[in-house]
């Protein structure tokens, strides 16, 4: 049977629009997070794994994989934040006759999320005139299952972690696991979603992972110069059960700001800690 091998491009931080929050309480830029698309790929075929945000990423991102001189038979989203899949489109227009999977309930919450192939508004507002149109075409991973040369990609449905209905996609082959916003490597965690319960179901999500012993994982947000270890999957439990104990600390956006980023300062990109701060307290 073919042997698989794995490739991992990160687009680097995007400057958010100066409107899309408060200021930081640091002053700071404002940005998003850098963002990981993962190729897996065989002698003849290759699928990738969260295409990214902006058209100019897509079309980065095509450039990229095109140069494995593979044939791209699919894209496989992680999950329905439009940071993972709206520069699908690029990808496609480069490979006309690749498929769009995701499970059946993310393909669900991106048609809630992105009516009619119009970005939510916090998208818009955050990258004016960055992103394209962006239709739905995703479909449901075939019952079969995918595959890249006859080896096996394996879904798993991980629940509410950074979002509902996120999933990790498995490679059993590579002890590969492409974490999807399950885990997150050495960059700020966005909590604004979380909820009473959603920590905890995380964790679980989280769990899940290690319980498959992978010796690589592709986080879905990832500081560019590290690699991929499995060590990763700790240093995000690590820094869900600090946020617990901050949120039931902190009465403030700017408490819960200056908290995560003092227990947490080689992470990249505190816009995200205040990005959960604003979600979390009206003020």
């Amino acid at each position: 049977m073919a042997s698989l091998a794995h490739a991992v491009h990160v687009s680097p931080m995007q400057p958010l629009a100066p409107t899309a929050l408060p200021p930081r309480p640091d002053g700071g830029p404002l940005l998003w997070s850098p963002l990981t698309t993962t190729l897996v790929y065989g002698p003849r075929e290759a699928v990738l794994v969260d295409p990214g945000l902006t058209t100019e990423q897509g079309a980065a991102v095509a450039k990229w994989a095109a140069g494995f001189d593979r044939t791209i038979t699919g894209v496989y989203v992680t999950h329905a934040h439009g940071d993972h899949w709206y520069a699908t489109a690029p990808v496609r227009e480069r490979f006309p006759e690749l498929k769009v999977w995701a499970t059946a309930e993310t393909v669900a919450e991106m048609e809630r999320t992105t009516p009619g192939g119009r970005p939510a508004p916090f998208w818009g507002a955050a990258f004016p005139g960055l992103i394209g149109e962006t239709p739905l075409i995703a479909e449901a991973v075939p019952e079969g299952g995918l595959q890249v040369d006859g080896q096996p990609l394996v879904p798993h449905a991980a629940g509410h972690t950074d979002t509902d209905h996120t999933t990790f996609l498995h490679v059993p082959s590579l002890d590969l696991v492409v974490g999807g916003d399950v885990i997150y490597n050495q960059v700020h965690q966005y909590l604004s979603e979380a909820g009473a319960h959603g920590i905890d179901s995380w964790l679980g999500a989280i769990d899940a992972v290690a319980a498959l012993n992978p010796t690589t994982v592709v986080a879905g947000h990832k500081n560019p110069e590290r690699d991929d270890p499995a060590s990763v999957i700790d240093e995000t439990r690590a820094y869900l059960r600090a946020a617990t104990e901050v949120f039931a600390a902190a009465g403030s956006r700017a408490e819960y700001f200056e908290a995560m980023t003092q227990r947490f300062p080689a992470w990249l990109n505190p816009s995200i800690a205040w990005l959960t701060a604003v979600g979390r307290w009206a003020e």
